[in-house]
C-alpha cells in the first residue's frame, strides 16, 4: 500500500507590520461598490416617496433612581438559615 495523500499546504498570511495598513483589493468598476444592485424604482403616476425626517430625541437619556430595599432570595436564605 502506498501513503495516503497529502493535504494540500495552506498559502501562509504575510507577516503583518505594525503601523502598515494593508491595502484593500480596488474596486471593479472604480466607484460603484454594487454593480449588481439597481436603483429603487417607483410607479411613474405615483409621486416619489417623502424625505422622512427622524422624530425628536431627548439630549439626555433619563437616569434610574436609587434602587429599593432588596427581595430575600428564598434560594440563598434558606442556606444562611441552617
Amino acid at each position: 500500500m502506498g501513503k495516503p495523500p497529502q493535504p494540500p499546504t495552506p498559502q501562509e498570511d504575510p507577516p503583518i507590520q505594525p503601523g502598515r495598513p494593508t491595502e484593500p483589493p480596488p474596486e471593479q468598476p472604480p466607484g460603484n461598490p454594487q454593480p449588481d444592485i439597481p436603483p429603487p424604482m417607483h410607479e411613474p403616476d405615483t409621486p416619489p416617496p417623502p424625505q422622512e425626517l427622524p422624530g425628536n430625541t431627548p439630549d439626555e437619556t433619563p437616569m434610574r433612581g436609587p434602587s429599593g430595599p432588596s427581595v430575600p432570595n428564598p434560594a440563598t436564605d434558606a442556606v444562611n438559615r441552617k
